[in-house]
């Protein structure tokens, strides 16, 4: 495998100023990620903070034991940190199912990569840890996988029917219908030398899981506990204990924190960017969890009373003696979440995905609020895996891979066909049309001029003359498409690889996919290749 690098831009007006050094940093972060001494100052700086470091490495130990096989090096990491000079490189995502999409893995393997590049720069315990957001409840995000078949790319989905707004922590799954959809999935990718093996232990796996999250967990911890990946969910009702003083605190400081949310969104709008966090200056920017597990958004009044969409009305006594003895009942959502991270977590660094990189940029007054600094926000890597057979179904077609990104596959497909087929019919058909339309203008007018009620007719009419040039256009392409059949393959194997759905690879395909096709050891090749955090699109080829 080697890997080569690729300068795209991005979608994100925002993550692509920062990346360039167009962006007034201090007014969105903290911290500038391309300085040098960025990792040591935060070490640094961290020092004059104070964490429970025995309860959270007790506390993550205990949760390893109760959901994982021992593994040394994940039991090491754990035990790390209760160093005092610890640190921890996190991310997080949703549990997707079979680890849903690439960039899931990619955002591990950018943990894995920046936590032994620091450990070893710093001189100091970096701990890298994963974490499950548990508390989403939006199911349909996760509940799929997409992949080819017959040619075409379908959306495979698991059917379940529970409440929409319980979290996935606590969805459990239906062994059987996971089971029957796991081989439904293997069905697309084919049988191979790894399938039967890849499969027992998938299911394996699901047999000893009871949650979607937890099948999630188990899988993410057999591909990464070789590495010391430290697991945490943020759903699960013994970590709320030690998020009992925040949440308090959360409450006292509640509508500091969405005045200082509003205000760094109205400052990003100012200077003409977009934020993306949808919210209300009265949103407490916490859930409340029901009996039934259930959750809902709380609001704020101003009277510093909390209420519930089903009118449930709390004071804020009342709140505060949820989060004092029954944290449970209480958890993040969008706003918070990365606040109590930062209580909990000596963290190094946070690694984001590009809409991660953009939201955190209007939490820069909140972080502020409760008095701390935001940890560098650090751009997950961007992976595309390039396998041989594509990148010769590429030579032959004579386009490179920066073309894929920049031009895009359809367009290259139709300068490829102009050079083969000079004397194609597109500029003929396009003149005609223009021609068509002058001379029917004409007749438009002349009719319209003895009678204006024929305008709707006359239009549909002039509709369909230049649908017919468009039909006749489609049929030359599909008779062209026809003669250049191999070459007009090749394309499409291009496109569905690289550029499925015209979007990054890593948001469409699923790891099993490789892992079916290339062995268990493709993803340890993977992890070990040498990676820079500069900002470029990775091209791995395999």
């Amino acid at each position: 495998m080697e890997i080569t690098e690729l300068s795209l831009r991005h979608t994100n007006r925002l993550v692509e100023d920062l990346v360039h050094a167009r962006l007034n940093t201090v007014d969105y972060f903290d911290y500038q990620i391309t300085n040098d001494d960025v990792y040591e100052k935060r070490m640094n700086d961290l020092k004059n903070r104070t964490f429970a470091r025995e309860e959270l490495s007790d506390y993550l130990l205990s949760y390893h034991q109760k959901h994982f096989p021992e593994n040394h090096t994940v039991t090491n990491n754990i035990k790390r940190l209760k160093q005092p000079d610890s640190l921890v490189i996190v991310g997080g995502q949703q549990a997707g199912l079979l680890t849903g999409p690439l960039y899931t893995i990619h955002k591990i393997i950018s943990i894995l990569v920046l936590s032994k590049q620091q450990e070893e720069k710093l001189s100091v315990p970096v701990i890298p840890i994963f974490w499950v957001a548990g508390e989403d409840h939006d199911f349909a995000e996760i509940n799929h996988l997409l992949v080819s078949q017959n040619q075409v790319i379908k959306k495979k989905a698991i059917k379940h029917t529970q409440s929409e707004k319980v979290p996935v922590f606590y969805k459990e799954l239906d062994q059987t219908e996971c089971w029957n959809w796991i081989c439904s999935i293997f069905e697309t990718y084919g049988e191979t030398d790894y399938t039967n093996t890849l499969m027992e232990s998938l299911k394996q796996t699901l047999s000893t899981s009871k949650t979607y999250t937890q099948f999630f967990e188990k899988l993410t911890y057999e591909m990464f506990s070789g590495y010391g990946l430290v697991i945490m969910n943020s759903s699960d009702p013994d970590l709320r204990k030690m998020e009992s003083v925040f949440f308090q605190q959360f409450i006292r400081k509640n509508e500091e924190i969405s005045e200082a949310l509003l205000a760094q969104q109205e400052f990003m709008r100012s200077v003409g960017y977009q934020p993306i966090i949808e919210t209300e200056v009265t949103s407490a920017n916490l859930f409340y969890h029901h009996e039934n597990n259930e959750r809902s958004l709380l609001h704020r009044a101003k009277d510093k009373t909390y209420s519930v969409e089903e009118n449930l009305t709390f004071t804020e006594e009342e709140m505060r003696h949820f989060a004092e003895q029954t944290p449970e009942r209480l958890s993040n959502n969008v706003v918070t979440r990365p606040l109590m991270q930062e209580c909990i977590l000596p963290t190094l660094a946070f690694i984001a995905g590009p809409g991660e990189l953009a939201y955190w940029a209007e939490l820069k007054r909140v972080f502020q609020v409760l008095d701390f600094e935001m940890p560098p926000v650090v751009p997950r890597l961007n992976i595309t895996l390039l396998e041989r057979s594509i990148e010769t179904d590429m030579q032959d077609v004579e386009i490179e891979i920066e073309d894929v990104f920049t031009r895009g596959v359809e367009q290259a497909r139709k300068e490829w066909v102009s050079k083969k087929e000079p004397s194609q019919m597109s500029p003929k058909i396009e003149e005609t049309k223009k021609q068509f339309e002058q001379i029917h203008r004409e007749l438009r007018e002349s009719a319209l001029s003895f009678d204006k009620s024929l305008e709707p007719f006359l239009m549909k009419n002039a509709y369909f003359i230049q649908a017919q040039l468009d039909l006749l256009e489609s049929h030359i392409d599909k008779k062209i498409q026809q003669k250049h059949r191999v070459e007009m393959d090749k394309f499409s194997r291009i496109g569905k690889s690289l550029k499925p759905n015209d979007g990054f690879q890593e948001r469409t395909w699923n790891i099993y996919y490789y892992l079916n096709k290339y062995g268990p050891n493709f993803l340890d090749e993977i992890v070990q290749l040498r990676y820079s955090f500069n900002n470029h699109h990775k091209i791995v080829k395999i």
